[in-house]
C-alpha cells in the first residue's frame, strides 16, 4: 500500500502546500479556504502529513512545516527537491502502470520511445514538458551533487563539463563549493534558456556556461573533468562504451571521467531502490538499465582509464571515476 502514502505527498506538492506554509502556522479552515479543499477530506489529509513527519500541528490546531519539509519541499528554498515529486506525480506514476507490458514485451511504456521516436529528441520538442523534466532531474541530483562536490578530488582540477547537466544541479553545487573551478554543461540546444536561468539564480553565470550540442554526433568538449550523471543508464552497453571512449579522447592527460547513476552494488546490499530504478529506466527507454559499479569500472578500464574508484553517494546513487594516464598541465 505504499502508493497511498506516496500519493498524499505528491498531492501536497501539487497544491504547493509546503510553500504556502512557509510564512508560518495556518489553521485547517484557512488552508482549506486558500487551497480550495473540501472540509470532509482536509483533516485526514493534513493529519496524514503530520504522521509522516512533514507537518506539525500545535495545540491551537495550526499547521506548519517540519524542519525537513521547510528545507526540501518549500519551492522558494534553494534546497527544493520537489521537482522529482512533481515529475513522479505527472509522469512516472502513470508510466509504472505499463510494468506488466514491459515484462511481456521488454518494450518501454514511454510515448517518447514508441515507434521511431527517440526519448530526448521527442521530449525536448515540448518546452513545458522539458522544463518539468529538467526540474525533476534537479530534484534527483541536488543531494548527490552536494556529496560529489565534497567527495571527488576537485582541488586537482580547474575546469569541468557535465554532459547532459539538465538545469545544472551538479555544475552549480560544484562551483559553489570550489570557487577555483569554471565549468559548463553540454546538452541539446532547447535546454539552454532553462539552464542559464537556473545558474543565474545562484549568481554563477560568469563561471558556468552552456555548450549546445549532441553527444552522439561529433567530439565531446574538452575539460579537466568530464562527467555523466543519470545519462548513460538510458543506453545499452555499446553506446556507453562509445561515450566513455569519446570522453577519453576529449580529456587531457591526467584528466578524469566521472559517472554517477543508481548503480547496483554487486555485493547485494541495499539494492531495492537500484532495481526499481532499473525498471523505471526500462519503462522509459528501449535499451536502458542500471549497471553494477563493477561493470562501470570495467568499461572505464577497458577504455584506458587508470586509478579507478567506486564510491557510494546518497540513496541508490554511486559514482565511478578514473583518470587518463599522464600529468595534467595547467595553464599559467
Amino acid at each position: 500500500m505504499s502508493f497511498c502514502s506516496a500519493q498524499v505527498i505528491l498531492t501536497a506538492i501539487e497544491f504547493d502546500l509546503f510553500t504556502h506554509l512557509a510564512p508560518g502556522a495556518v489553521t485547517e479552515d484557512a488552508l482549506a479556504a486558500e487551497l480550495g479543499w473540501h472540509p470532509r477530506s482536509s483533516r485526514p489529509f493534513l493529519t496524514a502529513l503530520v504522521e509522516m513527519g512533514l507537518l506539525r500541528r500545535d495545540r491551537a490546531g495550526r499547521y506548519s512545516n517540519s524542519r525537513e519539509a521547510a528545507l526540501f519541499l518549500d519551492r522558494s528554498k534553494p534546497g527544493y527537491i520537489g521537482g522529482i515529486l512533481e515529475l513522479s506525480s505527472k509522469r512516472l506514476y502513470t508510466l509504472w502502470s505499463g510494468l506488466p507490458a514491459l515484462l511481456r514485451t521488454g518494450l518501454p511504456e514511454a510515448e517518447e520511445e514508441r515507434g521511431e521516436n527517440e526519448f530526448f529528441a521527442t521530449l525536448y520538442r515540448d518546452p513545458s514538458a522539458l522544463e518539468k523534466f529538467l526540474s525533476g532531474m534537479t530534484g534527483i541530483a541536488t543531494g548527490e551533487a552536494v556529496m560529489i562536490a565534497a567527495r571527488f578530488p576537485w582541488k586537482k582540477f580547474r575546469t569541468f563539463v557535465d554532459i547532459g547537466a539538465a538545469q545544472g544541479a551538479l555544475p552549480v553545487r560544484v562551483a559553489l563549493t570550489h570557487p577555483h573551478l569554471t565549468g559548463a554543461s553540454y546538452d541539446l540546444a532547447p535546454v539552454e534558456p532553462i539552464f542559464e536561468q537556473y545558474v543565474a539564480s545562484f549568481g554563477l553565470a560568469e563561471r558556468i556556461r552552456f555548450i549546445p550540442g549532441d553527444m552522439h554526433n561529433g567530439p565531446l568538449p574538452s575539460a579537466d573533468v568530464i562527467s555523466f550523471g543519470h545519462v548513460l543508464h538510458g543506453y545499452g552497453e555499446a553506446t556507453r562504451r562509445a561515450l566513455i571512449a569519446q570522453s577519453y579522447k576529449a580529456l587531457p592527460p591526467g584528466g578524469a571521467l566521472l559517472i554517477y547513476d543508481a548503480m547496483i552494488d554487486p555485493r547485494g546490499r541495499r539494492n531495492l531502490l537500484r532495481f526499481l530504478s532499473s525498471l523505471n529506466i526500462m519503462l522509459e527507454t528501449r535499451e536502458g538499465f542500471e549497471a553494477t559499479t563493477t561493470q562501470c569500472a570495467d568499461w572505464l578500464r577497458d577504455a584506458g582509464f587508470i586509478g579507478i574508484k567506486k564510491r557510494g553517494l546518497i540513496g541508490p546513487t554511486s559514482m565511478v571515476f578514473g583518470r587518463k594516464p599522464g600529468d595534467l598541465v595547467r595553464s599559467a
